[in-house]
């Protein structure tokens, strides 16, 4: 782990969840804070914990899925603080449901938000660390989603297996060069978060009809009540960040809170062996 102590740490989807809690630990390895989120009223209510803290810090609100706001927040990160040793490139949403009755707009706004979210803060924060010439960390968040095969939530599992695959590129790329910027990343199962109430800050732009027919079914209400159920029901957060932290000390690429490969080795072994995806 790099010593972040007098180094700024920037954070998207910083209000709550990981996000917030990664803020936090920062903090006390005595780092500054660029923290962004889309969520105003979250963002002002953990800026009064700030202060209590002392810590040093700014926040934007942004959408991670615009990229003129990355740039923005990266400008006013680097500005700020001149010095960015870690960025958590960490927002993102989730819908389940069947992929082709799901709707455009389910597709447009989990794919600019996990997808292209990651790909504007590597755009927007990698060229300048870069310039840094020191040793400096960015971690994607995906999720255990992004390992696996799976049928309920096609939509978020293609997106987490999408920032999988950028970040892989990304660490071969800057060893590449070579460069002093490690990536990791992050693929969390189940944790309590406030993943599964995301939905409330969806742009008015990308709503859906919600009297779509679709949206009415069982099998939509059974897909999207997973979610709901197991989120609340995942491990504690406090744990998954010891695992996190502990996972960048130990400089594991992959950072996982599971140590169940059950769902892992079974995709795989569907790839080597070339037989279809099974449903459990």
């Amino acid at each position: 782990m790099i010593d972040l102590n007098g180094r700024a740490v920037a954070i998207t989807g910083a209000a709550s969840g990981f996000g917030k809690e990664m803020a936090i630990r920062c903090h006390k390895m005595g780092a500054k804070l660029a923290l962004a989120d889309i969520d105003a009223e979250g963002l002002a209510a953990f800026e009064a914990e700030l202060k209590e803290m002392g810590a040093v810090y700014f926040t934007s609100v942004m959408d991670v899925s615009k990229f003129e706001d990355m740039q923005a927040f990266a400008a006013k990160t680097f500005a700020t603080y001149s010095d960015v040793g870690l960025f958590f490139n960490n927002a993102g949403v989730e819908i389940s449901g069947s992929v082709w009755q799901v709707s455009m707009n389910d597709w447009k706004w989990v794919y600019g938000v996990n997808v292209f979210g990651i790909i504007h803060g590597i755009k927007c924060f990698i060229p300048e660390m870069l310039k840094q010439e020191k040793e400096s960390i960015i971690i994607n968040t995906s999720s255990q989603a992004g390992l696996v095969s799976g049928h309920n939530s096609p939509l978020y599992l293609s997106s987490k297996h999408a920032v999988v695959t950028i970040t892989e590129a990304l660490e071969l790329q800057l060893q590449q060069i070579p460069s002093k910027i490690k990536a990791f990343v992050f693929c969390p199962a189940f944790v309590k978060t406030d993943l599964h109430h995301c939905g409330k800050h969806r742009p008015a732009e990308l709503a859906n009809d919600p009297d779509a027919p679709y949206y009415q079914t069982e099998d939509y209400k059974k897909k999207q009540g997973l979610m709901l159920y197991a989120v609340p029901h995942g491990i504690e957060l406090d744990l998954a960040m010891d695992m996190l932290f502990d996972a960048i000390e130990k400089d594991q690429f992959y950072i996982r809170t599971s140590h169940d490969n059950t769902s892992i080795w079974k995709r795989f072994r569907n790839i080597i062996e070339n037989t279809r995806p099974q449903l459990a």
